[in-house]
């Protein structure tokens, strides 16, 4: 990457396979970690982004080029970014190291998005994986803080790494029978669903496909009562039905390779 905004080359795309190489099997690998407004610009300022932004949101109306340039100079410290001559008489711009080069193109070229938005008594959290079929996932994890911790591991190693986020605690033991509401009926008893009301974890799981308008979702409960996940029936092109189910710890598991499927 040169510059400010990306402009993707045959460099770029090689950095970021490389990036993707660096993963090994049964865990995350570490490659950078970066803050919302490091973020926005090496991203682009202007640049709509597919994550939030919690920290740079919580502070209002900021001059964004102002803070962009703070972050730049932060990027520099850390040696992230260097300075690099453009040639004789041009303007000196920035590179990025090949991480952060790489890092930053599999966010944007992914064939799949599967985010996940959890709610505990301490705030919002956030997982991205971006998943790049027959090479790996790049996964990105937003604390309310505003830092995106950016990691690397195997498409196999998709279905336990989300276990852990979605399942912390290890509720998941056993399945139910599924039990089926009208959106009406389900507003009217969740407060008084103890399986719901009494949960630690409340995860919002979603998947975007590049070239496919439909977005399908599922969330996800995790407390004292075991695992249960509520999602939409769908009949008619319509979700007009809610399903809740007690899942076991294998359809945790097995819950983003279904969505991607579906």
């Amino acid at each position: 990457m040169s510059g400010q905004t990306m402009n993707f080359t045959k460099a770029d795309y090689e950095a970021a396979i490389a990036v993707l190489g660096r993963a090994e099997d049964g865990k995350p690998v570490g490659i950078v970690n970066l803050t919302d407004e490091q973020v926005m610009v090496l991203d682009g300022v202007q640049a709509v982004q597919p994550t939030p932004l919690p920290w740079l949101d919580a502070q209002g109306d900021v001059d964004k080029e102002l803070v962009g340039k703070v972050a730049l100079r932060a990027l520099l410290g850390q040696g992230y970014v260097v300075p690099a001559s453009r040639g004789e008489g041009q303007e000196v711009g920035i590179d990025a190291i090949p991480e952060l080069t790489g890092t930053l193109v599999l966010r944007r070229t992914a064939q799949a998005i599967i985010s996940a938005e959890r709610v505990t008594t301490l705030g919002r959290h956030w997982v991205f994986c971006y998943v790049h079929e027959g090479y790996g996932i790049l996964e990105e994890e937003v604390a309310t803080s505003g830092h995106h911790t950016f990691s690397v591991y195997p498409e196999a190693f998709l279905g336990e790494r989300l276990e852990q986020y979605l399942d912390p605690t290890s509720a998941a033991i056993m399945a139910g029978k599924p039990r089926t509401f009208t959106v009406p009926e389900f507003e009217a008893a969740a407060p008084n669903l103890p399986e719901l009301a009494e949960a630690l974890t409340v995860t919002v799981v979603a998947v975007a496909k590049a070239g496919v308008e439909t977005l399908r979702n599922v969330t996800v409960y995790s407390g004292p009562r075991g695992v249960f996940t509520v999602q939409g029936d769908l009949r008619d092109g319509v979700d007009d039905r809610l399903v809740l189910t007690e899942v076991g710890a294998g359809v945790v598991r097995g819950l983003p390779g279904k969505l991607l499927a579906a």
